[in-house]
């Protein structure tokens, strides 16, 4: 798919329903885009309602419908680039593995063992309590080699999503004290019956 700025910025006000995030995702973009100093250009990129909650953000605990991250995530791509959207989900999975989802980050690595393979097969356990409606399948490739496939529910799925889950998947090599990489997603797929994109990863 060429990602061109139709791709980037879509037309997400009939965005649907079937995927959500925890308001403190949002908290935590806002201060991202104040750290990068690029929050009045991104704000100038969203719709009314997007900009008032850049403004006001959600209760951290309140879950609120995807087309806000959605437009947030796309106007950061078209006015700070790809590597933007990437180092926002480094950030975002950096704070949220360090706060609200580190007891079930605990508790898997302690059942599970604390190994890049263990951790990318329970994504869905770490992703479901700060997001709704992303799935994960793990295909080994080799002993430190898979590929991670990523399916995304909805229609009008955001290609700069998939820039920052690239982000997010790089945290997991931080968390188990290895040395990674996250090659860019390929396969981006973003039409009416949701999303998708495949992710190389491998380490030490």
């Amino acid at each position: 798919m060429a990602r061109t700025d139709t791709a980037l910025m879509p037309d997400i006000s009939e965005a649907e329903s079937a995927r959500g995030y925890l308001g403190s995702v949002l908290r935590l973009t806002v201060d991202f885009l104040e750290q990068r100093g690029c929050k009045a250009q991104v704000k100038q990129k969203v719709s009314a309602a997007t900009a008032a909650l850049i403004d006001k953000p959600p209760f951290p605990f309140a879950w609120i419908a995807a087309t806000p991250m959605d437009e947030m995530e796309s106007a950061l791509s078209l006015v700070a680039g790809r590597e933007a959207c990437v180092d926002l989900g480094l950030t975002a999975a950096r704070k949220l593995g360090g706060s609200l989802i580190q007891p079930v980050l605990k508790m898997a690595t302690a059942l599970f063992g604390n190994t890049p393979v263990a951790v990318f097969q329970n994504l869905e356990r770490f992703y479901a309590m700060v997001l709704k409606g992303m799935k994960f399948d793990y295909d080994a490739v080799a002993p430190r080699e898979a590929v991670i496939r990523v399916r995304v529910e909805g229609a009008r799925v955001p290609a700069a999503l998939f820039d920052v889950t690239r982000g997010n998947l790089a945290y997991v090599f931080e968390l188990c004290g290895v040395r990674g990489t996250v090659d860019p997603p390929e396969g981006i797929r973003c039409d009416d019956r949701g999303g998708e994109a495949r992710y190389r990863v491998r380490w030490d």
